[in-house]
Order: C-alpha cells, then sequence, then structure tokens
C-alpha cells in the first residue's frame, strides 16, 4: 500500500465523477426572485412565524438549500411546505439582509 503524504495525493485517489459533480454543486444559483416576507402570528398560539413567499422556478432541492443556509447562520428552525419558506422566531430583518445578499429582491408585508 502506498504511504500518502499530502492532500494532493489523497486528491488522487479520488474519481473524476466525483470531481464533477463537486464542481457543478457550488455552481447551482438561484436566479433572482422578488420575494415578500411576512409575519405571522395567526394559529399560532402567538409564537411568531416569518414566511417568504414569490418563489418562481426554481427546484425543490435548491430552494431546500436556501433554507437550510438562512437557519444555520439564524441558528432557528423552519420548513418548506408550497414554495415557501417558513422560520421560526422574529428574525425578519437578518432574513431579508441574508436574501439581499444573495441578490434577491425583497419586500417587507405585514407586522
Amino acid at each position: 500500500m502506498k504511504k500518502l503524504n499530502s492532500f494532493e495525493d489523497l486528491g488522487s485517489l479520488l474519481s473524476e465523477e466525483f470531481m464533477t459533480k463537486k464542481k457543478s454543486e457550488n455552481e447551482n444559483v438561484l436566479a433572482k426572485q422578488n420575494l415578500e416576507v411576512h409575519y405571522s402570528i395567526k394559529g399560532r398560539a402567538g409564537v411568531p412565524v416569518i414566511i417568504v413567499k414569490g418563489f418562481k422556478n426554481i427546484s425543490s432541492e435548491q430552494l431546500k438549500n436556501l433554507a437550510k443556509s438562512i437557519k444555520k447562520k439564524l441558528g432557528t428552525g423552519g420548513s418548506i411546505k408550497n414554495n415557501e419558506l417558513f422560520f421560526q422566531g422574529d428574525k425578519r430583518d437578518k432574513i431579508i439582509s441574508i436574501l439581499e445578499s444573495k441578490n434577491h429582491t425583497v419586500k417587507r408585508i405585514g407586522g
């Protein structure tokens, strides 16, 4: 068995298929969206929820990755239903700034 001394040596063990798949995932950039960020406590026993609406022509995988990155940055929970993102807690300003940094047009609605 050959002894590996560096990360380049480890990279030589990876298949070409794996390397091209990784590159294509990084190039997966969302198109600019016109989004609405809603504040809602209706039907939730007074617990605030932020709803992001208005996604068009976006795959469920892209939406899932976007939600995951926002949840990770905020340290909060959330879900996806009917092409809408739901985030727990009133962190609307932070959500808006994250979405605007990703070049989306965001409109603040309610609350």
